[in-house]
């Protein structure tokens, strides 16, 4: 199959050029060249600069004739280990202790203090409230009733409503209470209640 294809490209006619890819990166590196650098670069180095510029450096320098104005003291370098190591033995036998005592009695009890006084307001001002059954309204008892909130059995009601008589007239007639009672199912309405 490999042969097909290789006989399909060398029939196609397309033919590289001779060197073409010996001579392609240079022709690349020079058209790039072209484009990004200006042939001419408008700096000049003087004649001789690089041989010179070490010479002219060391003579405006001039370290050998000034001093630097720090001195290291004689034996410095000798001893300077020996001096770090007792340092670090000094610190490590003096760890710094944290009372916990003082903490809890400069953060602590304050603290404690305010949610406690808190409390008391709290609690003093819940209680001073009382509601009495006059100062609500109406629609609000209701309310709660409806949500359950409230619940009365007959003999608080009883109670309450003494005064009041309730009437021997039905409230319905018979007939209508019978027509009722045939033209609905009565195991929906329990359902349903």
């Amino acid at each position: 199959m490999k042969n097909n294809k290789l006989e399909h490209i060398k029939k196609s006619g397309f033919k590289t050029p001779k060197e073409y890819f010996n001579t392609l990166e240079d022709a690349v590196f020079t058209k790039l060249t072209s484009n990004k650098f200006p042939k001419k670069s408008g700096i000049k180095v003087p004649e001789g600069y690089f041989n010179s510029i070490e010479d002219n450096v060391l003579n405006k320098i001039n370290l050998k004739n000034k001093e630097t104005g720090f001195k290291i003291p004689d034996h410095y370098l000798e001893t300077v280990e020996d001096n770090v190591l007792k340092n670090i033995n000094k610190k490590q036998k003096d760890p710094k202790v944290i009372n916990f005592t003082s903490i809890f009695l400069k953060k602590i009890i304050p603290i404690v203090a305010a949610a406690s006084l808190l409390l008391f307001i709290f609690i003093n001002y819940n209680q001073s409230s009382d509601v009495n059954l006059n100062q609500l309204a109406s629609s609000e008892i209701e309310q709660w009733i409806d949500n359950d909130l409230i619940t009365f059995d007959t003999y608080e009601i009883t109670d309450v409503f003494e005064d009041i008589e309730l009437e021997d007239e039905p409230i319905f007639e018979e007939e209508e209470l019978l027509d009722y009672l045939n033209g609905t199912n009565i195991e929906e309405l329990i359902l349903e209640n």
